[in-house]
């Protein structure tokens, strides 16, 4: 006779980096495996963007800065109204349709890109509206359906599959690029988001259905909450706040990796569109070789850990910052993964953990909007700082490098004062996350 089964404990299923996996919900994998599909389409766009605005329009870094800036408030309101409506209406809905109206606008690019910059960047801005409409609401399903134990190891396999599109997706774009064209990479984008959608549509089941129906005996706490009611709360929140001003900081950094450094790859050093691909790539391929033992190593202690990604960042641009060629730019973007990796899993556990279903929406909606004032800036800000003159490098990389330091400087203060209010808590009392 087989003795009966125990299910083990979290500190039983956290004994590895593979353990507990098999026991998240389906779910994660399916919303994975959807990140897999779009990151192999719309990671290339994202990234030759610059380079099209650069070859096609004849821009400068600074006018390329402020194009890419200008869409990102876009998103920025598209993030408050997607966390908000999929606590109020259901995740599932603004999961899965938005992947649809992105394909359109893809194949409008790769059909209409140089028909006019307003034309092109209105499409753009189409398409990163109906992207950040969908991301809130798939991180709230994700911390949905799994426990405060099983957070991080979930944020980080999504980021695993994610990755795994990105390792693909700039590589096979910069070398079909060098051969079709820059636009090419709008019509891979159209293909993969349309299969994505029609992944989620046909297999994503509802996390939480949404409370803007009233439920039980009537009054103010099951009333529907118009948007702005939804998103006092999260403001209101002072952990929330503080933990966001750190985010805004720390995004301002990190997303140099992006507009800046391909323009700087290209534009100051002279690498090919292949080269600039496989350096994008290699960034991909690092986080599915150890996004999974990273996120298993640093279960414990976030905030601490948050303060040493944001140091490798800061080492990462200090080798950009070396001038020492391609070789260099590798050894870089190896350190900015090991960042990535630690950061990007803590930031999102520790999201999900600050509210209850009916509101982690909002939270991830709240949370996306301080740190997207960041992504407005920061294109803005890099490329004007390195065209400026022949010290651009040393302006943009090492600037970058100290607010990395400051942030790291920040992180460690919350952890202090997280210590002292646990060693000043009633000893029976719940501990606020």
């Amino acid at each position: 006779m087989n003795p009966p089964r125990v299910s083990p404990g979290p500190s039983r299923i956290l004994r590895g980096p593979l353990s507990g996996l098999a026991r998240l919900d389906r779910r994660v994998y399916l919303l994975s495996g959807a990140n897999l599909v779009r990151s192999v389409g719309r990671s290339a766009s994202w990234i030759f963007l610059p380079l099209i605005l650069l070859a096609a329009y004849h821009l400068t870094y600074l006018q390329i800065g402020i194009l890419i800036a200008v869409i990102v408030p876009v998103g920025a309101g598209a993030n408050l109204l997607g966390g908000s409506s999929s606590d109020r209406h259901g995740r599932r809905a603004l999961s899965t349709f938005p992947s649809f109206g992105v394909a359109l606008a893809s194949l409008a690019l790769y059909f209409l890109w140089d028909s006019g910059l307003p034309l092109m960047m209105v499409l753009w801005g189409a398409s990163s509206f109906l992207t950040n409409l969908q991301r809130p609401a798939q991180s709230a399903m994700v911390g949905d359906i799994t426990s405060p134990q099983e957070r991080v190891s979930a944020f980080g396999v999504v980021r695993v599959f994610n990755n795994l599109g990105f390792a693909i997706s700039p590589a096979v774009g910069g070398l079909l690029a060098e051969t079709y064209g820059l636009n090419v990479v709008f019509l891979i984008a159209a293909g993969a988001t349309a299969m994505e959608g029609v992944l989620l549509l046909l297999f994503l089941r509802e996390s939480h259905p949404g409370t803007s129906e009233p439920t039980g005996s009537p009054g103010p706490a099951s009333a529907p909450r118009g948007w702005w009611m939804s998103m006092r709360g999260p403001f209101g929140d002072a952990v929330l706040v503080s933990f966001g001003v750190l985010g805004v900081g720390l995004t301002l950094a990190t997303q140099q990796f992006g507009t800046a450094l391909a323009l700087f790859s290209r534009g100051v050093q002279g690498l090919s569109y292949s080269q600039v691909g496989l350096l994008y790539s290699l960034n991909g391929l690092f986080v599915v070789l150890l996004q999974l033992p990273i996120s298993w190593a640093i279960r414990h202690r976030y905030l601490e850990w948050l303060a040493v990604g944001s140091l490798l960042y800061g080492s990462s641009f200090l080798l950009f910052l070396g001038g020492g060629g391609y070789a260099l730019d590798l050894a870089g973007v190896g350190v900015l993964t090991l960042g990535e990796d630690v950061v990007s899993p803590l930031q999102n556990s520790i999201v999900a953990g600050m509210s209850g279903a009916e509101e982690r929406g909002s939270y991830f909606g709240a949370y996306s909007l301080m740190t997207s004032i960041a992504q407005a800036f920061a294109p803005f800000l890099g490329t004007l700082l390195l065209g400026i003159s022949a010290q651009g490098p040393l302006l943009l990389w090492g600037s970058m490098a100290g607010l990395t330091v400051v942030v790291a400087g920040g992180y460690l203060y919350l952890a202090q004062l997280r210590k002292a209010a646990r060693r000043s808590a009633p000893p029976a009392g719940p501990i606020p996350s």
